[in-house]
């Protein structure tokens, strides 16, 4: 029998607080897993839809950091930036999450009518808002599904009915489980005349990175309280974001120090019950590093096993969110390589902290008491 095929005996003998541990481990790595993957997920769908709809710059206010900015009347702002030299077209945006029909809220948008901001989409079916005038709405693929419409079919926002003219697919989830409208129409809905929360910037092909800048100076020194920021800065300043990432580094911490303990009080527990064993190998000629390095082993194998179980439930939790009615559309985990390695990097780690003195306690038995142990 291996030195290896010993420690995993231990674990065996002893199944019942064996499972109980690595099930708590589990919970914990399944937490860490599934709001690392929203958290990653929520970023990249923002990220994902910007870049697709061809942003290079936004102009928000400068101290909006709300999961939607804050509303702002463009006023003559959109004809100043759209004269800046570095600037090919300017393109109002509102965003607010809405109740629709009798769905939870989810994300309604209003763009510029005939602005770059929907030359991304794919039209299924169906037909794009005529003008700002028409009280029409486009859905995309998800919000289409969630409400069960099709062109030609009415749904009710906030109370106000809107005649659904199309049908939609974009490659960003978020798009996808969106309301689409016209920018005039979206201002009425809200009760926002001339209102948007972002003015997003298209610059002239070649500016490169100093025209780019020349457009942040121009409007830091002549739109008193705004910036101009990339569709990255904006994400990560986006408060649901930030949570996201709050609470999954809370997570990490909370399931971390439940893990370690739980691995502690196993270890120390399974010491005290073999003392005469661990007496006889000491009296036969094992070393005292042997014996830690038995203990060790089982500890992080116990966490591995663990850990392994947690990643494969995280993985199935957020899938099952994915298509809840009530989230569907709104969430979209990111798996990658770099979070299955740290999640059961995490786990080992946490079995080597909570077994360190169990092992230690165990490499320090003297032989002959160890052996008088009832």
């Amino acid at each position: 029998m291996t030195f290896t095929q010993l420690a995993l005996l231990d674990l065996w003998r002893r199944p019942a607080r064996s499972l109980l541990t690595a099930a708590a481990i589990a919970i914990g790595i399944a937490a860490i897993v599934s709001l690392t993957s929203i958290s990653w997920g929520f970023e990249a769908s923002w990220q994902r839809a910007n870049d697709l709809r061809g942003t290079d710059l936004i102009v928000t206010r400068r101290a909006s950091e709300n999961a939607l900015p804050a509303a702002f009347r463009t006023d003559d702002a959109q004809a100043r930036l759209a004269a800046l030299p570095e600037v090919a077209e300017v393109a109002g945006l509102l965003s607010e999450m809405l109740g629709v029909d009798d769905l939870p809220p989810m994300f309604v948008f209003g763009w510029a009518q005939g602005s770059f901001l929907w030359r991304h989409l794919e039209l299924l079916e169906g037909r794009w808002p005529l003008d700002d005038a028409e009280p029409a709405v486009v859905l995309g693929s998800l919000a289409a599904g969630l409400l069960r419409k099709h062109p030609g079919d009415e749904v009710t926002i906030e109370g106000v009915k809107l005649r659904v003219v199309g049908l939609c697919r974009s490659e960003a989830l978020v798009e996808n489980g969106a309301v689409l409208m016209s920018l005039g129409q979206a201002q009425r809905l809200n009760d926002k005349p001339g209102k948007v929360n972002i003015l997003n910037l298209k610059l002239r092909p070649g500016v490169g990175e100093a025209g780019a800048e020349s457009v942040r100076q121009a409007v830091q020194q002549s739109f008193t309280g705004f910036s101009a920021i990339t569709s990255t800065q904006l994400v990560q300043q986006n408060a649901l974001v930030r949570i996201t990432k709050a609470m999954s580094a809370a997570t990490i911490l909370i399931a971390g120090l439940v893990g370690a303990l739980g691995v502690f009080n196993t270890m120390l527990m399974s010491v005290s019950e073999r003392t005469r064993e661990i007496g006889v190998l000491l009296a036969i000629g094992w070393r005292r590093s042997r014996v830690i390095g038995l203990v060790l082993i089982e500890s992080m194998a116990l966490s591995l096993m663990g850990g392994i179980a947690g990643v494969l439930l995280g993985v199935l939790g957020v899938t099952v969110l994915e298509h809840h009615a009530l989230l569907r559309g709104k969430i979209n985990g990111v798996f990658t390589p770099e979070l299955f390695a740290a999640a059961l990097g995490l786990a080992v780690v946490l079995g080597l902290l909570g077994g360190l003195h169990p092992a230690w306690r165990a490499s320090r038995l003297s032989p002959a008491a160890a052996l008088r142990h009832e």
